[in-house]
């Protein structure tokens, strides 16, 4: 006798775990989308429109890239996005019974009031996101540091995440 994958299970399967430390920046998504499959829609309608912060449409592309420990009793995973001018990592908790808990970008490409804004994080051992925005110059290739932010996300118990600037010293 067989038996059948919940659709929560399901959907964690198509994202691999991953080790601490690691960075996630605006380029890895190449990486992912040669190693892991294309979530079905199903799991997609089901599991991640629903609590996605922006309206999706026929630009909307999704992959899924990692999960990670993060609290226990929580799955961290972590998702592509890609829109019209933004591309975007997201971090999506779900509790055991596969409900939605927290939703945040930590990292991507995109522009916003004709900047062009680069954000990456690194996710340390301790579960601790440091994330770090900055705007690129005119030529596209540097990141200014005047316009450069830095913020930690640190797990809840929950699977909520606490926000909080750091100083960036320069």
């Amino acid at each position: 006798m067989s038996q059948s994958i919940s659709p929560f299970a399901d959907l964690l399967s198509y994202f691999p775990k991953a080790e601490l430390p690691l960075t996630i920046q605006y380029s890895d998504h190449h990486q992912f989308s040669k190693a892991n499959d294309d979530l079905p829609d199903p799991l997609l309608q089901q599991f991640i429109f629903p609590n996605l912060d922006f309206e999706v449409d026929e630009f909307s592309e999704f992959l899924p890239c990692l999960q990670f420990e993060s609290v226990k009793g929580i799955h961290t995973l972590v998702l592509w996005t890609a829109r019209l001018m933004r591309y975007s990592f997201y971090l999506i908790n779900f509790d055991e019974q596969g409900r939605f808990l927290h939703l945040q970008e930590i990292a991507g490409f995109y522009t916003e009031d004709d900047q062009l804004i680069n954000k990456m994080a690194h996710i340390d051992v301790t579960g601790h996101i440091y994330i770090l925005e900055g705007t690129l110059d005119d030529s596209h290739h540097e990141v200014n540091p005047v316009h450069t932010k830095k913020w930690m996300l640190e797990f809840l118990p929950d699977g909520n995440l606490r926000k909080s600037e750091v100083n960036l010293e320069l």
